[in-house]
């Protein structure tokens, strides 16, 4: 990888893919689409969710694994590795935009702290 910035735009694409998987997924059961005014029940759901995003990053950097091998060093084509990456990928692709954007920012300022 050349940059940081090329890494997170790496993860955020991995990250949109594994929240199309996740909505597919939450489609085919009604139960996981719709809050629930039982607290319990809601807390359950929520629950659910969240480890249905972990296993669909997971799932999502192994499928991965072969068109973005490149990416990473070659310590990091380790199945332990591959989980910690599906792990931060399911963080969402709006975290991910969010670093980005302040990495962006920093390296702006960075160019006109340079140029005084």
């Amino acid at each position: 990888m050349d940059s940081l910035e090329g890494f997170i735009q790496l993860m955020i694409a991995l990250s949109i893919a594994s929240e199309r998987l996740v909505e597919i997924v939450k489609g085919s059961w009604p139960f996981l689409s719709n809050t629930n005014t039982n607290a319990k029940k809601e807390g359950w759901r929520r629950a659910i969710l969240h480890v249905l995003a972990a296993v669909s990053g997971i799932v999502t950097a192994l499928l991965a694994q072969q068109w973005v091998g490149d990416a990473f060093p070659e310590g990091w084509n380790t199945p332990i590795a591959l989980i910690g990456i599906g792990l931060l990928v399911s963080g969402g692709s709006g975290f991910w935009n969010a670093i980005l954007s302040y990495l962006l920012q920093v390296k702006n300022v960075k160019k006109k702290e340079a140029l005084k």
